[in-house]
């Protein structure tokens, strides 16, 4: 558990989850553990913010304790981490829903629909009459979210299609890679769109297994960042941001101190500031220590941590 709060906020620390903060197993260290807590208790607002809805990660929050807020679901809801309640969302036009998730069926997928679990009686509606992918099975059942499953869009339009923060899909990469290009092409303006490694059950980063997500324009991590600095009255030389992953990419790039983890996505590691060691050798507790000491501003020069 962590102690007392200290009475002034220094800075605000934003952290992903897999493949940053979480290790190759998906769990965080003991090490990690302590290094969320006393960045806390020495007055930095750390703030988890991560691809995975509020129901996917509330274990994870239970385990760092988390309070406050938490950037979730991609950054398309600002959460109570504690609670899952949603302050803020992004949600997808419902028309734009539609064309999307038939757009994924006409090339024969099933389209993965998020939902904001603080509005709707379910947390996924899977689309299409297709097998389910083996990490898709994992991961529903591992995390225990309640999902829906339809056939058709028309049988969809019994549910509705408000609510909706994200649409995908999941594929091996040498699937999803064409499908992703298409599609940008298709709704170039209209939606955010990305295909990337997959959590497994095996796979922690790197897997052959990948995701393709969907969000409205506008939707990642840095904007739901960007409301909680300004609503502390931070400056951006005070916003820490830490991360792996190409959802990660904006947030590293804007952020005053932008910080990739060694195992970082090729595309993001030349926009950080500073290199962290490996996710599965606590390089979250290194970048807090430096933080700690204060060899990590934005003053300093690029570096490895």
């Amino acid at each position: 558990m962590c102690g007392a709060y200290a009475d002034t906020m220094k800075g605000l620390v934003a952290v992903d989850l897999d493949g940053t903060l979480l290790d190759s197993s998906g769990k965080v260290s003991p090490r990690n553990i302590k290094a969320f807590c006393d960045l806390r208790d020495a007055g930095y607002k750390v703030v988890p913010a991560t691809g995975r809805s509020w129901r996917e990660s509330r274990r994870v929050f239970e385990v760092i304790n988390a309070t406050g807020m938490a950037v979730t679901s991609g950054g398309s809801v600002l959460s109570d981490a504690a609670t899952g309640k949603t302050i803020e969302r992004i949600v997808i036009d419902p028309a734009l829903v539609r064309r999307l998730t038939l757009a994924l069926l006409e090339r024969g997928l099933l389209a993965h629909l998020l939902r904001d679990h603080d509005s709707s009686c379910h947390d996924y509606c899977l689309v299409g009459t297709g097998q389910v992918n083996p990490a898709t099975e994992w991961w529903l059942k591992a995390h225990e979210v309640d999902v829906r499953r339809v056939d058709s869009v028309d049988d969809l339009e019994k549910l509705g299609f408000d609510h909706v923060l994200r649409v995908g899909a999941v594929e091996s990469g040498e699937v999803l890679a064409p499908v992703c290009a298409a599609m940008r092409e298709q709704f170039h303006g209209h939606a955010n769109m990305q295909s990337w490694s997959a959590v497994t059950s095996n796979s922690a980063i790197g897997s052959e297994t990948h995701l393709l997500e969907i969000y409205c324009v506008g939707t990642d991590k840095w904007t739901m960042i960007q409301r909680l600095r300004d609503r502390h009255g931070l400056s951006n030389d005070q916003v820490f941001a830490i991360g792996d992953g190409l959802n990660d990419l904006i947030m590293v790039r804007e952020a005053g101190v932008g910080i990739a983890m060694q195992n970082a996505h090729a595309e993001l590691r030349p926009l950080a500031k500073h290199i962290a060691p490996h996710h599965h050798d606590d390089g979250f507790a290194h970048v807090v220590e430096h933080i700690l000491s204060g060899a990590l501003s934005a003053q300093s020069v690029r570096s490895s941590v």
